[in-house]
């Protein structure tokens, strides 16, 4: 029994150790097997011990049952015997009971414990002995009384028992084993096909989605709960194929590139990245970051360091840089990056790059619009202008002066003119080279407009001498450097320039204040004769001084209308006022009536001849308008001067007309006179609106004629109807043959194109004989009258008309 019992715990102990040595790291299928198996075998370990058990205490109640029966058949036997003391009986009976081979031992005593009979066979002795004795008996002749013979001891051994119980029990045990491993088999083969295969298949199949294959259904028609698993799965299948189809759509059509990386390797890029980066097709997919993003002016160290750190949990990365392509070429890059999951930063990050390489060089060529001069390539004037200041912090610090000259090219307008602009913009380009050439690195030469050049000269010297007399050596480098001349377009060109300077120590100079130092002392230099170089001292500065606030009051004048007019009479033959030119003086509150040639130059250049020539034109239509219910005065007509920048005016036809409206004059009665200069630039222009104004009935006069740009090809295009001879030829007609020559052939011209010609400046008997006699009659000149406020002009009128 006991070597059953251990088998028993063998095959248990085996079990758990299988159980417990698999559990962990074995596959589903062979868990589901050895926990079935546990399951079917844990029963029947259980019904064996139980068996065993039961079996073995049957065994002992059965023997004991037999021996009892046994010892009371043999003691009934042994009564006689003993008592007739026949020892051959005795031993006859003894030796039958010992015939059964479970009996070990047979004693028999008398009363005294004297040994009457013994007779044991030990070998017998396999398993466990059972003894059991019995009084022998003598009934006496009194009833209910016995007499004490002796007692008879049997020795009973179950080894044959349980050897059979043992032979009983591997039956039993291969039986059930058959049993078990029949069942387990049946179980298993039950579980592989409905279980574990379809589990098998469903793993394969989601291993198959990890991959990002969503194309293959599962394909199965089950009904169960795995079925229905795979159902689902199948339909998370389809749902994942739609949405990748839909995120990869919208990747592959957004304008940035983006690529997901996992441990720095990337595992996805849409082809805008691959755009991005010239990578063929799936060329990007398992490369490294490193190689990626490499960058020619970072170290690998620190990239190793940036990339380390994107498996942080709050990890975000953003910079402007420049990257390399798969050809080797570099472009600017706008990189951002962050975790896909921030709760698992290990999972992944995506970066998305933006190619900004067109926005980069759209704002190099911003900032280069913005602070270079587009012809030359210089600096312009707010580069200049901020290198000033910095210039002007610096010499403060280190108590060294610089200098700014100021350049203006003498004559460019001149060459414009008769070059034209396409050799003026090649003769700026090459005097830019020039000046560059001239100057350090640390210095700067911009173009401010037109032909104006600064330079600026840094850290010259402590000593103000020192510092002048450096600036003077430069100078005189730049006109060793316009000595030579400029072949521009197969012309050879000669161009000098006109320089001021001013010194700057930081202290007590402000930009724009520079600049004007700088540009008064050029003006000074141009005074002097041009081609030289003057220093801005005190007596310039009173000069600027005097000229703003003369500007700040002329605006004040024009809001105030603080002008009047004035009329020079204009004579036909040498009797009859047919009108005037209106003329402009400044009635100022305190200095009286002001010249116009104080103040018309200053206006032309701030622009401020615009408002003030329209009051003019004006004041003009309605002084006529007024004539115009004066009989004695309503024939006269007036000359009204039109300025270059007036007629440039995009709305000068607009204004005009409108002012005609707002007046009511006669149209007929006014005419407006204009410079040679106005013909130098937008010819086209400016005859349209000629034609335009010439059509509601306004005449036009050329003044100055044969003093600037005299072109016979535009006068005959020009509706004019009167010239007007300068009083520069006027005033030595008497004295020069040239003038006079000059004179008579602007009276022919006139004839001949039938224009009405009016002679300026007549001061004496004789030039009024002259031109009468040349056949020019209509005059105005101080021979006739000065110009005269309005009261004293209709009172001349009056004079004449008498």
């Amino acid at each position: 029994m006991a070597s059953s019992q251990a088998k028993y715990l063998v095959i248990m102990t085996f079990l758990s150790t299988l159980i417990r040595r698999y559990r962990p790291r074995s596959s589903l299928s062979l868990g589901l097997i050895v926990a079935v198996a546990a399951g079917m075998m844990l029963p029947v370990l259980i019904g064996l011990t139980l068996l065993v058990q039961l079996r073995d205490r049957q065994v002992d109640a059965d023997l004991k049952t037999e021996l009892r029966g046994r010892m009371s058949l043999l003691a009934d036997s042994l009564v006689s015997p003993i008592w007739n003391v026949d020892t051959q009986k005795i031993a006859e009976l003894s030796d039958t009971v010992m015939l059964d081979p479970r009996v070990v031992r047979i004693t028999i005593t008398d009363p005294a414990q004297q040994i009457i009979l013994n007779v044991e066979h030990a070998e017998r002795r396999q398993g466990k002995s059972h003894s059991f004795s019995h009084q022998l008996l003598l009934p006496k002749a009194v009833p209910g009384t016995q007499s004490l013979l002796g007692t008879v001891e049997l020795e009973l051994d179950d080894g044959l028992i349980q050897h059979e119980l043992s032979h009983d029990l591997q039956s039993y045990i291969v039986i059930l084993f058959g049993q078990f491993v029949i069942s387990l088999g049946l179980v298993s083969i039950a579980l592989h096909f409905r279980v574990l295969n379809p589990l098998a298949r469903l793993t394969r199949f989601s291993r198959q989605l990890a991959r990002g294959n969503f194309e293959r259904a599962i394909d199965w028609e089950r009904t169960d709960e795995i079925g229905l698993l795979a159902s689902q799965m199948d339909n998370m299948r389809n749902a994942l194929k739609i949405a990748f189809h839909e995120q990869r759509a919208i990747l592959d059509n957004v304008q940035v590139g983006v690529v997901f990386a996992r441990d720095n390797i990337i595992r996805m890029a849409n082809r805008e990245a691959e755009k991005i980066f010239g990578a063929e097709p799936q060329a990007l997919l398992d490369q490294s970051l490193f190689n990626v993003f490499q960058k020619d002016d970072r170290s690998r160290t620190e990239q190793e360091q940036l990339l380390g750190n994107n498996t942080l949990a709050d990890y975000q990365y953003e910079e402007t840089l420049l990257l390399r392509r798969f050809d080797h070429s570099v472009f600017w890059a706008y990189l951002r990056c962050s975790n896909l999951d921030p709760t698992h930063p290990e999972g992944g990050n995506i970066w998305v790059i933006e190619d900004i390489s067109d926005r980069k060089a759209a704002e190099e060529e911003i900032n280069k619009l913005a602070f270079y001069d587009s012809l030359t390539q210089l600096p312009n004037r707010r580069l200049l202008l901020d290198r000033l200041n910095r210039a002007l912090i610096s010499s403060y610090n280190n108590g060294k002066k610089g200098a700014l000259l100021f350049i203006d090219l003498d004559e460019f307008k001149t060459l414009n003119d008769t070059l034209g602009h396409d050799v003026g913009d090649l003769l700026l380009r090459e005097v830019a080279g020039r000046l560059s050439s001239c100057v350090r690195d640390s210095d700067t030469v911009a173009r401010l407009g037109g032909d104006e050049f600064v330079v600026m000269l840094e850290a010259l010297s402590d000593n103000r001498d020192e510092a002048v007399k450096r600036a003077e050596m430069l100078g005189r480098e730049i006109f060793q450097a316009f000595d030579l001349p400029f072949v521009l377009d197969g012309h050879e060109v000669r161009s000098t320039p006109s320089i001021g300077v001013t010194l700057f120590d930081g202290r007590h100079n402000h930009l724009e204040e520079l600049l004007k130092q700088a540009d008064l002392a050029m003006y000074q230099s141009k005074a002097a004769g041009r081609n030289t170089l003057c220093f801005f001292d005190v007596a310039m500065q009173a000069l600027v001084s005097e000229r703003a606030a003369l500007e700040i009051a002329l605006r004040e004048a024009i809001r105030c209308r603080q002008f009047v007019l004035y009329f020079q009479p204009q004579i036909m033959g040498k009797d009859r006022v047919i009108g005037a030119e209106v003329l402009v003086r400044w009635q100022h509150p305190e200095r009286g009536i002001v010249s116009p040639a104080e103040f018309i130059t200053l206006a032309e250049e701030t622009g401020l001849i615009v408002p003030l020539g329209n009051w003019v034109l004006e004041a003009a239509c309605m002084q006529l308008v007024q004539w115009a219910k004066q009989s004695e005065r309503s024939h006269l007509s007036l000359a009204v001067n039109i300025s270059a920048r007036q007629i440039n005016q995009n709305d000068f036809v607009t204004h005009v007309l409108a002012i005609l409206k707002r007046t009511g004059v006669n149209p007929n009665l006014l005419k407006l006179e204009l410079t040679e200069s106005v013909l130098l630039t937008n010819i086209e222009s400016t005859i349209k609106k000629m034609v335009t104004l010439k059509a509601v009935g306004l005449g036009f006069s050329l003044d100055d004629f044969g003093t600037g740009f005299s072109s016979l090809t535009y006068l005959k295009r020009l509706p004019l109807e009167q010239l007007k001879i300068d009083q520069c030829f006027v005033r030595e007609v008497l004295i020069s043959p040239n003038d006079a020559a000059i004179a008579k052939m602007i009276i022919a011209l006139a004839a001949t194109l039938g224009l009405v010609v009016v002679a300026e400046g007549v001061e004496i008997q004789g030039q009024f004989d002259f031109l009468s006699r040349e056949g020019c009659h209509t005059y105005q000149g101080y021979y006739f009258s000065r110009p005269l406020p309005l009261a004293d002009f209709e009172d001349y009128v009056n004079r004449y008309a008498g």
